[in-house]
């Protein structure tokens, strides 16, 4: 059975980890800050709040042998682009998938599912009978991102 607190100690330590590597160098994103909310569907914000990120820590996945064509976060996390999108169109959003050891990230997409070329880089799906840390299974809508539209984490940093 799941040890939903557990998961939750892991990945808050796998987003410190992370935050450390965004700051550690000069980014596109300048100073980046946690999200005081635990529960926001961004963990982290520039401090000038242009960017948004979110952090996923898929230890189970080895992006170099693994079988899956996606990795995947919960679609209420694209509905909450949107909704800031719409407020702030300069906005930009990113998520970051630490899977393995190995970071990658995917930029929400204001063409929705498609990038810039028309090229489909993501797919909505369904998690059936999954515990969510409420004690009880339940089905989650997902959003799924082709593995080939991920970059690596390295893109990030600036390099002379």
């Amino acid at each position: 059975m799941r040890d939903i607190k557990k998961d939750l100690k892991i990945g808050k330590l796998e987003e410190v980890k992370t935050l450390i590597l965004l700051n550690a160098s000069e980014t596109m994103f300048g100073n980046v800050l946690q999200d005081e909310d635990q529960f926001a569907n961004f963990d982290f914000v520039s401090e000038d709040n242009k960017y948004h990120i979110e952090h996923k820590y898929r230890p189970d996945i080895n992006l170099k042998t693994c079988n899956y064509d996606s990795l995947y976060f919960d679609r209420v996390k694209y509905k909450r682009f949107l909704q800031l999108k719409k407020e702030d169109p300069e906005k930009r959003f990113f998520i970051i998938w630490n899977c393995s050891g190995q970071r990658v990230w995917w930029e929400f997409k204001k063409h929705g599912w498609e990038n810039e070329d028309g090229e489909c880089e993501m797919y909505f799906s369904k998690q059936y009978n999954q515990d969510r840390g409420k004690g009880y299974p339940q089905d989650t809508d997902m959003c799924n991102v082709f593995l080939e539209a991920t970059h690596p984490f390295s893109e990030f940093f600036k390099i002379d």
